[in-house]
């Protein structure tokens, strides 16, 4: 009898412990001492985390050079402000830094257009990277198949410069619809 009444004291003990701490932890305070409903502040540190990632994306949209037309393409020729080394650099910081921040964020169209955002990056860089012919070459790094490249192949990598640029435009759409969602949830 005495094991039971303890156990049931116990357990109403422990009860009303864990409804002390919700309660508390339902009634935080900011600056005014005004009391804030947890869901109010939930949704301040949503914004701020989805800014912050917005913001590291853009760091990769100031990169490259994404372009209007195809004519306005095929005059420049080029793909980014800078080189292919110092764009995988910020793709791989800005991605270390985006994907926490991504894995917090609630299910939704904006954490959806930040990802795909990020994706179109990615795949930009994969592709790249198919093309990419450094200015110092390394002996080593030389292999037979660089110089036996059947005319199709030749044909498959004159058109990776355009996958890149579709991708560059791609990921700058995915970013202005995060940002024009990001303004209106504010």
């Amino acid at each position: 009898m005495k094991e039971s009444s303890l156990a049931l004291l116990i357990l109403l003990f422990l009860s009303l412990a864990a409804y002390g701490q919700s309660v508390v932890r339902a009634q935080q305070f900011n600056s005014g001492n005004i009391p804030i409903a947890q869901p109010e502040n939930v949704a301040i540190d949503e914004n701020t985390l989805a800014a912050r990632s917005i913001t590291a994306v853009q760091r990769l949209e100031k990169d490259v050079l994404v372009y209007r037309s195809l004519g306005e393409f095929e005059a420049n020729g080029r793909l980014a402000r800078v080189s292919f080394e110092t764009f995988q650099n910020d793709l791989q910081e800005v991605t270390a830094q985006v994907e926490p921040i991504l894995s917090r964020l609630p299910q939704g169209r904006l954490k959806t257009e930040i990802s795909n955002a990020l994706d179109s990056y990615r795949d930009g860089a994969f592709w790249w990277q198919k093309i990419d012919q450094p200015r110092v070459v390394h002996v080593s790094a030389l292999t037979a198949t660089e110089f036996n490249r059947t005319p199709s192949d030749t044909a498959f990598l004159s058109t990776v410069p355009y996958t890149v640029a579709i991708h560059w435009r791609q990921a700058g759409r995915y970013l202005k619809r995060a940002e024009a969602l990001q303004n209106r949830e504010r």
